[in-house]
């Protein structure tokens, strides 16, 4: 008999068979790896291009880590911005010709990084509803009044646009939704902002 919540929680997940558990991968992240002694194809991993592995990157980190060590110690803004990442930051903005350009550490921290500083108490978002946890989790963080409009719906979200009297107002969507596979009708949706 299970002695606590939580010992009881877990137990109603396996039973329904929700209760996941971590796979262990043997070596490097690639194509095909060992996963819990299995040679396995790794369809759901980021790497996609190859690049954890690619023998220039490798070269760059281990650079990379005899010149600066293997962290920063602290946030940037606490402990101070280290070079490489001052220069990274300037070549991609001459690559994109913007005035500057901010590296975050995954699409995670970007998303709800971004979403939060544009917008906050007294905006509105208009998120997709098939938006990515991440997205969801920006725009309930910035503290804006949240629209779900209907997966690429744009007429609803005209309505809803049409009706806002909000300050700022801000159209959350993922560009390609990941689960899906399908887009989000970009072009359509900056005519109706």
């Amino acid at each position: 008999m299970p002695d606590s919540f939580i010992d009881d929680a877990l137990a109603r997940r396996e039973q329904a068979g929700l209760l996941r558990r971590m796979r262990w991968i043997e070596g490097e992240q690639d194509r095909w790896v060992d996963v819990d002694g299995h040679r396995a194809l790794l369809l759901c991993s980021n790497n996609y291009l190859g690049l954890a592995n690619h023998p220039a990157l490798r070269e760059a980190a281990e650079r990379a880590l005899r010149d600066y060590g293997v962290g920063a110690g602290a946030s940037r803004l606490v402990s101070g911005s280290m070079t490489p990442h001052r220069q990274l930051e300037e070549q991609l903005a001459d690559l994109k010709q913007t005035q500057a350009a901010l590296l975050f550490t995954s699409g995670y921290q970007a998303n709800v990084g971004v979403i939060t500083a544009l917008v906050g108490r007294g905006d509105e978002v208009f998120s997709d509803e098939l938006n990515h946890a991440s997205l969801i989790d920006g725009c309930r963080l910035s503290r804006a009044q949240i629209h779900v409009y209907p997966h690429n719906d744009m007429h609803r979200l005209a309505e809803l646009l049409a009706v806002s009297t909000a300050r700022r107002r801000l159209i959350v969507t993922d560009s390609v939704f990941s689960m899906d596979g399908d887009e989000a009708p970009l072009a359509r949706i900056a005519r109706i902002s």
